[in-house]
């Protein structure tokens, strides 16, 4: 009597991560973001991010230099930096260690009162090279520093309406709103202060839009003629108030964390959100 026996099929390994380039790439690619677009919020060139994005590191100026790149792509993309970081260790090439700078000959001396030519000279060259080398570690630094300017062009693909507001009352704000802040500004030029910038005033036909950040934000803003009349990083707990003709083409970076109100109406950003971005035109 024979017996069968059935072989078991070895289990499927799961599927190896994905590397650092890879998952920068994905991430750029699911924003909607070209190689050009995202070399231009990062100062760098299209040949540095491909380097990047297909793991080549050892084309870039350094490990120092990658590491302060992945970090900045890794925040323009807002994707947590840190486990990036700690993958690209292994991916990074072996650099030579910094060579020592040149040994003075046991013969030359220092002479602080003016002593030979040899002796001054070897003195200066090992001053300028260390000076050299502190100047070029200076601005690394710097440069890795920089803040990444998320200013990003997408293309608009929503429009909401909302009713106009009656131009009464929004002249009646106007006129409220000029009574309120005359007397302070008078009150600063007599004390020579200069005051505070005033955010731009409202005119009749013209528009409100306010954003309220309960988080860290970018909000982007164009008025009908093309102006660009906002840009920047609102900080959390900030706000922004802003004037201009409609329709509005509107960019905003942290959506879920952002409050919209146009002529003090809120406006649901909820369903023109996309990987946190919202991108829609205001009629």
């Amino acid at each position: 009597m024979s017996e069968h026996f059935e072989s078991t099929p070895a289990p499927v390994p799961p599927p190896p991560p994905q590397s650092v380039g890879a998952r920068l790439r994905a991430r750029r690619e699911e924003l909607g973001l070209t190689i050009e677009q995202a070399g231009a919020q990062l100062k760098l060139g299209k040949k540095q991010i491909d380097a990047i994005e297909a793991d080549h590191f050892e084309s870039l100026p350094g490990n120092t230099f990658a590491r302060g790149f992945v970090r900045n792509y890794a925040k323009l993309l807002g994707l947590d930096a840190a486990p990036l970081l700690a993958d690209l260790e292994l991916l990074l090439p072996r650099e030579r260690l910094q060579s020592a700078l040149p040994a003075v000959k046991e013969e030359v001396r220092f002479n602080v009162g003016g002593g030979g030519a040899s002796g001054g000279g070897g003195a200066a060259g090992v001053l300028a090279g260390v000076v050299a080398f502190v100047a070029v570690v200076g601005g690394v630094w710097w440069y890795l520093q920089q803040p990444v300017s998320p200013q990003l062009d997408v293309v608009p693909n929503q429009v909401i309406e909302l009713p106009e507001a009656p131009i009464a009352s929004l002249a009646s704000a106007v006129v409220a709103s000029a009574v309120a802040s005359t007397p302070v500004a008078v009150a600063a030029s007599v004390a020579g202060v200069t005051p505070t910038p005033q955010p731009t005033p409202v005119v009749v036909g013209a528009d409100e839009l306010r954003f309220v950040a309960q988080g860290e934000t970018w909000v982007q803003v164009h008025d009908a003629s093309g102006q660009r009349v906002l840009s920047e990083v609102i900080p959390a707990g900030g706000e922004r108030t802003v004037a201009g003709k409609r329709p509005f083409s509107i960019k905003i970076g942290n959506a879920p964390q952002t409050r919209l109100f146009l002529k003090g109406q809120p406006v649901d950003l909820a369903q023109y959100t996309k990987v946190n971005v919202a991108t829609f035109e205001l009629k």
